[in-house]
């Protein structure tokens, strides 16, 4: 069997999507694999956000596997990674990552990072062969919001200028991070808002929330898809009030659930969570390459998931 990996075309993407749930579907045993995820979308949403981290493997012109890459500044998200069923086993997963590692190469990334099941140990020792190693488990949890008023000095993204500020935030937590694409994405297609919590004329914490049907949420879901909080001694009270933000953001949207993913490692945001009354539904692991904390560590006030 003769694989050509090459960009994803967007008119590929009907397929792509096909395959994603498909294989995932079956993954975690879904009556229908079809239905996987619901109406919400992760193929579309992210080939219009980065095109280029998009990559097609393709059997005599046929889709059977895609994979997907996001360029976070100085860091590289890997995945998803979706083979067709009929054809897995293949080689496929493999063929498609090594010209994905090479987009990490081209963009200079520091450090890449993905999102896998630890109880999945053909996907964990391929990813190790290159040069992904297991680190601490990541959780994906949820809470019905708790009706409130948003907290003072909380905003929605409006203008492009706050950018900058965005970038310079999260570049005290590692160096050259950088999450403009994902709110550019949410700003330019509609998938939902970016709150941004001020203390003073400074900014404190942004979060990227995904709102609704056709967005990584889905219908009567708020998804945290990446939120920051600047170090320091107030981080703890800020991460709360950002918290109690977009549970004010998903109560207003009548949205019934809020989900968030946070890595374990960053022990401090993950008992303030717990607290908080979150709960976890989903336990992956996180891989990183190379092998070092990156923005993992206790003191870090990050929420996002890789999946």
């Amino acid at each position: 069997m003769t694989i050509e990996v090459r960009p994803l075309a967007e008119g590929d993407l009907s397929a792509a999507d096909r395959i994603f749930r498909l294989a995932f579907g079956k993954e975690f045993g879904v009556p229908d694999p079809l239905t996987f995820r619901g109406d919400s979308e992760l193929v579309r949403p992210r080939w219009r956000s980065q095109p280029q981290g998009a990559l097609g493997a393709y059997r005599d012109g046929e889709l059977v596997g895609s994979s997907f890459a996001a360029r976070w500044g100085s860091f590289g998200v890997l995945g998803p990674i979706s083979v067709d069923p009929r054809v897995q086993g293949a080689g496929i997963g493999k063929a498609l990552l090594e010209p994905t590692l090479a987009l990490f190469a081209g963009w200079h990334a520091h450090q890449a990072g993905l999102f896998t099941f630890a109880q999945s140990a053909k996907h964990v020792a391929l990813y190790q062969r290159f040069g992904f190693w297991p680190q601490q488990l990541t959780v994906v949890m949820a809470k019905a919001p708790s009706p409130g008023p948003m907290p003072a000095g909380c905003m929605l993204y409006r203008e492009p200028s706050a950018l900058s500020e965005c970038r310079a935030l999260v570049d005290e937590i590692f160096a050259g991070l950088d999450a403009s694409a994902e709110i550019r994405a949410v700003a330019d297609q509609g998938l939902g808002e970016t709150l941004l919590l001020r203390e003073g004329n400074r900014l404190a914490a942004f979060a990227i929330c995904h709102l609704g049907k056709g967005s990584e949420g889905g219908s009567g879901t708020a998804f945290i898809k990446f939120a920051a909080v600047r170090p320091g001694p107030n981080a703890p009270a800020m991460f709360e009030r950002l918290v109690s933000a977009c549970e004010a953001l998903a109560t207003e949207r009548a949205a019934a659930r809020l989900v968030v993913g946070v890595n374990t490692a960053r022990r401090e945001a993950y008992r303030l969570l717990l607290s908080a009354g979150f709960r976890g539904f989903l336990h992956g692991i996180a891989m990183q390459r190379p092998d070092a904390p990156g923005f993992n560590r206790a003191e870090v006030f990050v929420l996002d998931d890789w999946r």
